[in-house]
């Protein structure tokens, strides 16, 4: 009898030694899992509008400089994305894809192709195609990318790549039929991977939602409902910034409840940044103010942005390394 109670209260010790020691284990890999999660660092940089003007396919000088300073950044970024109007276009196909590949060269001169995550603007496919020829060039000139997944018929123009704990969302905002609109089958598409339980989501287009100067009436805001259901997804799913281009300078704004219309109420605070000029003529047109942090400067640019953890801090550097914006978020 004594035996017997010694060897239930042995059992005992020894069960209760196992489910402290499992207990241990599994909480100790969800604290380390946070704790990875709040070291893992990511950077990456943004710049749009890299054509050339008065006939030139691309600013050559401008474009290479800013290639030259992301050469100089510690550490490296991961990806370079460019949301639209890479070269001046052309509605004759070879034309097109003889600037496309010259931007390739271009860039492969200072990076790898596999680091561009670009985004075909109007001069790309034209403000307002009748097809998608221009798409397909695009898609087949840029065919090293490997989005993680890609809207069925836009090719490759729509696409998310996921890194770490980000979500690169990019859009087409002129494919044909859809000029300056998020709609339809990228519509739908857009909220079924924008709702993904991800810590930090970003999205690029080029046709801005909230124009400041040069396009306002022609960019999403020439369809204001549209425009305004495309942004409840962005506040509803915890984006953290929308980069746009189309107006040729750098702003950024934030876009809340007060830009309110109709049905539409918006509960968060969200930086939409136009980083609009790495080669294309400046614009310093200026004519809604409502949200402004930082008006239209008239300078070649670009961002960098680094995310760790909960954590993303965003720097605007001037062509000539200035800064000339930077801003943190904090989840």
């Amino acid at each position: 009898m004594i035996n017997n109670k010694k060897f239930v209260v042995v059992l005992s010790l020894v069960v209760l030694f196992i489910l402290s020691t499992v207990c241990s284990l599994v909480f100790g890999l969800k604290d380390l899992k946070k704790t990875n999660a709040s070291r893992e660092r990511h950077r990456f940089v943004v710049f749009v509008d890299t054509r050339g003007s008065s006939g030139e396919a691309i600013n050559e000088d401008s474009l290479i400089q800013i290639l030259k300073e992301i050469q100089n950044l510690i550490p490296q970024p991961e990806y370079i994305i460019l949301p639209g109007d890479l070269v001046r276009g052309s509605s004759k196909i070879d034309k097109l894809e003889s600037q496309l590949v010259l931007f390739k060269e271009l860039f492969s001169s200072y990076f790898p192709i596999e680091m561009l995550l670009p985004t075909v603007g109007n001069h790309e496919v034209g403000s307002d195609p009748e097809d998608d020829q221009r798409e397909k060039v695009f898609a087949e000139v840029f065919s090293e990318f490997k989005p993680d997944e890609e809207l069925d018929g836009y090719n490759r123009t729509a696409y998310y790549v996921d890194l770490g704990n980000i979500r690169f969302i990019v859009l087409n905002s002129y494919h044909y039929g859809e000029s300056n609109k998020i709609t339809g089958r990228q519509f739908e598409w857009f909220k079924k991977v924008a709702e993904a339980p991800i810590d930090h989501k970003f999205v690029f287009l080029h046709s801005s939602p909230y124009p400041t100067g040069a396009h306002i009436g022609s960019s999403l805001d020439e369809n204001l409902e549209l425009r305004d259901r495309f942004w409840e997804v962005i506040d509803k799913n915890n984006v953290d910034i929308v980069f746009a281009g189309h107006e040729h300078n750098y702003s950024r704004r934030i876009i809340d409840s007060s830009f309110d219309y109709g049905d539409y109420h918006f509960e968060r605070s969200i930086n939409q940044i136009i980083t609009g000029s790495a080669g294309a003529k400046l614009n310093d047109t200026y004519s809604d103010s409502k949200g402004v942090v930082v008006p239209p400067i008239p300078i070649y640019h670009y961002m960098v942005v680094d995310v760790q953890g909960k954590i993303v801090n965003a720097t605007a550097f001037s062509i000539d390394g200035d800064v000339i914006d930077e801003f943190t978020l904090r989840r």
